[in-house]
């Protein structure tokens, strides 16, 4: 008989299944069936299968009895390369070896050598750390050049979360990465796997990964729900992978004529003549929205589970779009009325107004109730509205540097005018700060001027952010560390850079 077996070890059996004894039976040979087994034999593959990918990006090299220790040394040492994410040295490649010898000489087969020796490299300091080998010898005031391996790493895992490549790995090689940085950085940014810079990077920026947390009252916001929400995060993810990947200018986050939506969410948007569940970039000509600000994921998250919080709005603006945040707030504030209290109470505008009469309040609520004010025609899941309550709504409003504006289309306006330099400084900040995978000093200040300045020379393009950050002294270079072996800084690989 013939039959599929998977690997590994097996029982064989043999059994009688169809004995009988009949003693009635006149033939005395025939009362009784029996079998006897002489033999089982045992033969395959009957058809030889091909090796799987994996197999071969590991086994690189076959080996045969006279080249086994030439197989192990090339197999481990291209393994090695990757995981270590530079070239293995000779010590290190000689101990992996003799993983492999030592298995050999317990009487197992080749593989189970090469098995146990990258075992032992998956738990090396090397594969789990971002290592970067100091050069020699090691000064604790000197300032270096990073090598092109850890170059590549710190582009890689900038960009994609994860490891170099093989072209990087190639330019690496050949000392060619540094000369090449722009070609390559615009070559990552189209990659499919710069979508990890959308899920790492945008989604801290920007808060949307809270959405997974937010609720709303149903009651208050019946059409709120699981479906609402993800199309939210889709779209605010979309628009950011769209702007990177199209080379688009940054100015784009705060204004855009163009979104990307799916039946759901244009239906909570009302532009019509959307259908079905895909994603399309849609005109917004026209309509109420346009830019991050006018996005549901933006005005969900920074709302409460019953109203709108012109407060959280304004100061994730502050925050998040100029890098000019609001001191903590004073302890013992009381709170806002809610539910039909609220109502009651007039807008929740007139209700801010009473709030800021305390004068330990007026001074950080004169910078964020403003901007937030902007935002009050979109409730609190980010729906368009022109009342609240019986109240009509006032989204006008003065920012603290004097300028008026009336609306949300306005208050964009006036970012884009008056507040583009402290914008684009403040997203260098924050590109720079997850790039490094720590928080900014004081002496990173020329950096982000550099950055900066980069921006602007080049149109404002999402691709000379990038080049900017990756072209920066602290990117590029590094402090000695005083000498305790060559290999010092060690960053976890799965590290979480928060902007």
């Amino acid at each position: 008989m013939r039959l599929q077996v998977e690997a590994g070890e097996k029982r064989v059996g043999v059994a009688f299944i169809n004995d009988y004894y009949n003693e009635k039976e006149p033939d005395p040979e025939k009362r009784d069936r029996n079998a006897i087994i002489h033999y089982l034999e045992i033969a395959g593959p009957i058809e030889l299968q091909p090796l799987p990918e994996s197999h071969k990006r590991i086994f690189v090299r076959e080996p045969t009895p006279q080249t086994t220790n030439a197989a192990a040394r090339e197999i481990i040492a291209s393994f090695a390369r990757r995981a270590y994410r530079r070239p293995v040295t000779a010590q290190e490649l000689e101990r992996l070896v003799g993983f492999v010898q030592m298995a050999q000489r317990d009487g197992e087969n080749f593989g189970t050598g090469i098995k146990l020796a990258l075992e032992a490299l998956l738990v090396s300091p090397s594969f789990l750390f971002r290592g970067e080998l100091q050069p020699e010898p090691d000064n604790p005031g000197s300032i270096h050049w990073v090598d092109e391996y850890a170059l590549a790493s710190r582009l890689s895992y900038f960009l994609w979360s994860s490891m170099p490549d093989e072209e990087l790995f190639t330019l690496a090689a050949q000392r060619k990465l540094q000369a090449n940085l722009e070609s390559q950085v615009k070559r990552m940014l189209k990659d499919p796997k710069a979508h990890a810079l959308v899920e790492n990077f945008a989604d801290q920026w920007l808060q949307v990964r809270n959405l997974a947390n937010i609720t709303r009252d149903p009651a208050t916001f019946p059409d709120f729900s699981d479906e609402l929400r993800t199309a939210m995060g889709r779209e605010t993810e979309m628009f950011f992978q769209y702007i990177m990947q199209q080379d688009r200018s940054v100015f784009e986050f705060i204004d855009a004529d163009y979104t990307f939506v799916n039946e759901r969410l244009a239906r909570h948007y009302g532009l019509a003549g959307i259908k079905g569940e895909e994603f399309q970039r849609v005109s917004l000509n026209g309509a109420q929205r346009g830019g991050l600000l006018a996005q549901a994921s933006i005005l969900t998250v920074t709302s409460t589970s019953t109203r709108t919080s012109p407060v959280k709005r304004g100061k994730w603006v502050l925050e998040n779009l100029l890098a000019a945040p609001p001191a903590p707030p004073p302890p013992d504030i009381p709170a806002l009325k809610e539910g039909k209290e609220a109502l009651h109470a007039g807008t929740l505008r007139q209700q801010m107004e009473h709030h800021r009469a305390d004068p330990s309040c007026a001074a950080c609520h004169a910078r964020m109730d403003p901007i937030g004010f902007g935002l009050e025609n979109y409730d609190a899941i980010g729906a368009w509205r022109t009342k609240e309550g019986d109240f009509q709504i006032d989204s006008s409003g003065q920012l603290a540097g004097g300028e008026s504006f009336q609306g949300a289309a306005d208050l964009k306006r006036i970012l884009l005018k008056e507040k583009k330099e402290a914008f684009v400084r403040c997203l260098s900040e924050k590109m720079l700060t997850y790039a490094l995978g720590r928080g900014l000093e004081y002496y990173d200040k020329c950096a982000l001027d550099a950055i900066s300045r980069e921006v602007a020379r080049n149109r404002y393009r999402f691709s000379s952010l990038v080049l900017g950050v990756v072209r920066s002294t602290p990117f590029q270079r590094r402090r000695g560390e005083a000498a305790q072996g060559r290999q010092a800084s060690i960053t976890p690989v799965r590290q979480g850079n928060n902007p």
